[in-house]
Order: C-alpha cells, then sequence, then structure tokens
C-alpha cells in the first residue's frame, strides 16, 4: 500500500510538470521582413565638443525632397574620402557605417543625401567652393541625389553650391546651398571624416 502510494504521488508530480504551460515568449520578426523592420531616426544633434575653427558645432543641414523632410545631425554628417582628389559626403537620419555606407538597406523612414566633389586637376579637396554655376571650374560637384524607402531623386540644375570652410583629418564643414525646386539639401554642416580602404 505504501509502495502504491509512493508510486501514485510520484506519477502525478510527473504528470502536473509536463502539463505546466511554457512560459510566454517574445518573437522578433525576421530581419528583412521589411514591412516590420523600422529603423529609429537618429535625432542627436548635441555641439561637437572638439569642432575646429571654421566648423559650426552644430549642424543645420535640412534635406527635402517628396515626403522626405529631416534636418541632419553632426552624428549623421561624413566626408568619405575615395581618393585625396575625390569624396562623397553622406547625410543621412540613420546610423552609418562609414566603410560599408553604400550598401545600407532602406527600412522605415530611412533617408539620405548624398553628392561627390572632385578636383579636375587631381590636386587634394580642401578648402574652397564647388559651384555648379562656374563650368569651367576645376572643383567639381556631381551625382548629387535624395533617397529613401519612397524617393529617388537626382538634383539637376547650374546653382547648387558648396563650400568647404574647414578640411582635415577629423572633420569636413562648411555650407550648402543646393537646391533645383524639387529636391533641396541647406544649411552649415560639421562632417566626420572618413578615408574609405578597399577590402580587395
Amino acid at each position: 500500500m505504501k509502495k502504491f502510494f509512493t508510486l501514485s504521488m510520484l506519477t502525478a508530480l510527473v504528470l502536473v510538470g509536463c502539463n505546466k504551460a511554457a512560459a510566454p515568449t517574445t518573437t522578433t520578426p525576421p530581419a528583412d521582413d521589411k514591412a516590420a523592420a523600422t529603423t529609429t531616426p537618429v535625432a542627436d544633434n548635441a555641439a561637437v565638443a572638439d569642432a575646429p575653427k571654421g566648423c559650426p558645432s552644430t549642424s543645420t543641414v535640412a534635406v527635402k525632397a517628396d515626403d522626405i523632410d529631416m534636418t541632419v545631425s553632426a552624428t549623421n554628417s561624413w566626408y568619405i574620402e575615395n581618393k585625396p582628389e575625390e569624396g562623397t559626403f553622406f547625410f543621412t537620419n540613420y546610423t552609418v557605417d562609414p566603410q560599408s555606407a553604400w550598401g545600407h538597406t532602406d527600412v522605415g523612414k530611412d533617408a539620405r543625401a548624398y553628392f561627390t566633389v572632385s578636383t579636375t586637376d587631381k590636386t587634394p579637396v580642401a578648402n574652397g567652393v564647388w559651384d555648379q554655376a562656374v563650368a569651367d571650374s576645376k572643383n567639381k560637384l556631381t551625382a548629387i541625389s535624395i533617397s529613401g524607402v519612397t524617393a529617388n531623386r537626382g538634383i539637376i540644375g547650374g546653382k547648387n553650391k558648396l563650400e568647404i570652410t574647414y578640411f582635415g583629418s577629423d572633420y569636413v564643414c562648411g555650407t550648402l546651398a543646393i537646391d533645383d525646386g524639387y529636391g533641396s539639401v541647406k544649411g552649415d554642416f560639421i562632417a566626420k571624416y572618413h578615408k574609405w580602404t578597399s577590402s580587395l
């Protein structure tokens, strides 16, 4: 009788343990599920404590085109040097890895403005003016684009202008006046400098 009682109690405990409800779990949608995935725009525009002379301490770059309307923080402003005489500016509302900035997949409200500066005489990019209205200038401002999930617009026209007031191995700073009536990139910027290196 004692053995039977002990076996009955053990069996009951095992059955209770097996029937216990599993704790609820939280599932995360797969990274490639664009409908569910979103990137939170980075709004941090704290002053850059070590801003060099010739640089603003914060960025006031405003980007507008179609349904894109954003002010870009200093955190998300980059100058990526491809080679000494050429580089690309990136102004985004998401965190950028400057080594793979071109490989970003847009989700949610991700958006960016970007363009290339170069010199025709192969001198390194430095302080100066890049003005598309000056046809014979050695300083070329090209491939101006604003893009995101729902917009992809090239900016064309001869009135677009960039002035670089500081060029260093820490930051590149200046003023933008880009506007073709359909899209615009305007304001003062302090962009972090990055020298792109090939993995090949």
